[in-house]
């Protein structure tokens, strides 16, 4: 099976990519279950070759976290 993932320029042949949609959600979760209790994914998104996974989380009080991940090689390239 052949997949695309749309962005605002086009279709993107996404078999290019190492990490899919699922992958970057798992690799979000595992790596804020080191600091949070995560209580569910918001909000995927695909730019510039880059997942941004965005998760409700508590702690102490509700917030939102956002990771970046790198979507050829799976690094976290950032989280806040």
């Amino acid at each position: 099976m052949i997949l695309y993932y749309y962005m605002g320029m086009g279709l993107v042949h996404t078999a290019s990519y190492k990490i899919d949609r699922k992958k970057a959600e798992d690799i979000t979760i595992r790596f804020l279950q080191q600091h949070y209790n995560i209580l569910g994914v918001k909000k995927i998104s695909f730019e510039n070759n880059v997942w941004v996974v965005r998760a409700d989380v508590s702690s102490f009080g509700e917030a939102t976290k956002e990771v970046s991940i790198n979507a050829k090689t799976g690094k976290i390239l950032g989280w806040h």
